[in-house]
């Protein structure tokens, strides 16, 4: 457990709540509170252990081997269990918010890796606080943003 990444872990956890009762509900699926208490629960605990594959492979060579894996391997694995569990609480109900779930993933997953190669929302010996990291975030997204050419 030393290397689940609680950080990962509460991020995922509340951002893939909400779309995921958002598109149950707008699909007319049943069940919308409860897929959304179930996605909480089990990206916050998955998550945690993607978040120690992400920065464990932050560094690794050649690059595109760490991307396929992070991006196609292990989300399979993932969303075969999100698959199973949501269909065997509530069958055919939740299907949309799942399809959400698998976008969401795609993007989750780049934006850890590229973040984490940064060094942030690290965690173990090479973190920085909680707080910290989201001032370097702040201060990474101002730097970006200065780059963007004024129309």
């Amino acid at each position: 457990m030393r290397a689940w990444n609680w950080k990962s872990a509460l991020h995922s956890g509340l951002y893939r709540a909400i779309p995921f009762f958002a598109a149950v509900r707008a699909s007319g699926g049943s069940g919308a509170g409860e897929g959304a208490a179930v996605q909480f629960v089990l990206f916050a605990v998955l998550a945690g252990f993607t978040g120690a594959l992400v920065q464990r492979l932050r560094h690794f060579r050649p690059g595109w081997a760490a991307l396929a894996i992070l991006l196609a391997v292990w989300p399979l694995c993932v969303h075969a269990a999100e698959w199973w569990l949501h269909e065997a609480l509530a069958p055919g109900m939740r299907r949309a918010g799942i399809f959400v779930s698998w976008g969401q993933s795609a993007l989750s997953m780049a934006t850890q890796w590229a973040l984490m190669r940064k060094g942030l929302f690290l965690t173990g010996p090479e973190a920085r606080s909680y707080p910290e990291d989201w001032l370097a975030l702040l201060r990474m997204a101002k730097r970006l943003l200065r780059r963007v050419p004024e129309r």
